[in-house]
């Protein structure tokens, strides 16, 4: 797979959000001739609700047959996620095909714009401090390796983003969703408290820090559909998915 590395701002791509920012390196999956301008935020963006009937578990009729369906149930608090395996033998990988949306007493995450009803829909959004410790015992906050190795089950195309994204529910173009992984459109959540590109983008925080001890991020966009990883700012609220212990 063809890796291309540029320097911008850290941070999600703020776009100009005003929060301050470093000069970070981003590894990209680029797909062939389409511009490093898609990886922007969309003027599109939609902060509405989806509708429940756009959350939906489906994959291509070419791949339906490879897809493991399971379910999670966290003792912590009896909520269940519906689990996916995505690749075969040694490499397989199950993850939770659902964003963690843990019920816990304290307020650690928070709903997107502190709605209750975002959080029914695409769960919470969790500081990277508080991310690590979140998933259910058994289960743990995948690394940026971990989501190397996804890529690679996944065949390393130019089109992995597309094909985890949900077929419903982003605001400039859908995903494909064949392996079932179902990413949603969440959004994130700055340290200023303000929250952005509900509708445009899924960030996923990585157990993994860079050599400075900045926390990296798995980011999926509908304007590219590639996947990229980015440094960002520990106080950022992002999305969880956990994946199962070996």
């Amino acid at each position: 797979m063809k890796k291309l590395f540029v320097f911008v701002a850290a941070s999600l791509f703020l776009f100009g959000c005003g929060e301050d920012s470093k000069s970070v390196s981003i590894e990209t999956n680029e797909v062939p001739g389409e511009s490093s301008d898609s990886l922007v935020e969309s003027s599109s963006s939609i902060e509405e609700p989806l509708s429940s009937d756009a959350i939906v578990f489906s994959s291509s009729e070419a791949e339906e047959d490879k897809i493991s369906y399971g379910i999670l149930t966290d003792a912590r608090d009896g909520q269940t996620y519906k689990t996916v395996v995505i690749g075969e033998g040694e490499s397989a990988q199950e993850w939770m095909a659902e964003n963690l949306n843990y019920k816990e007493v304290n307020q650690f995450g928070s709903c997107f714009k502190n709605q209750e009803y975002y959080c029914e829909l695409y769960g919470k959004l969790y500081p990277w401090e508080t991310a690590k410790k979140m998933c259910p015992e058994g289960w743990r906050l995948p690394s940026k390796e971990d989501f190397e190795q996804l890529s690679a089950n996944m065949g390393n195309s130019f089109t992995e983003g597309e094909r985890l994204r949900s077929k419903e529910g982003w605001s400039y173009k859908n995903g494909t969703d064949n392996f079932g992984f179902n990413a949603l459109p969440a959004g994130f959540k700055l340290a200023s408290e303000d929250y952005k590109n509900l509708g445009d983008g899924a960030y996923f925080w990585t157990s993994s820090e860079s050599e400075d001890g900045q926390p990296i991020s798995f980011s999926l966009t509908d304007r590219f559909d590639g996947e990229s990883t980015a440094l960002d700012d520990s106080r950022y609220g992002l999305s969880v998915r956990c994946l199962k212990d070996e």
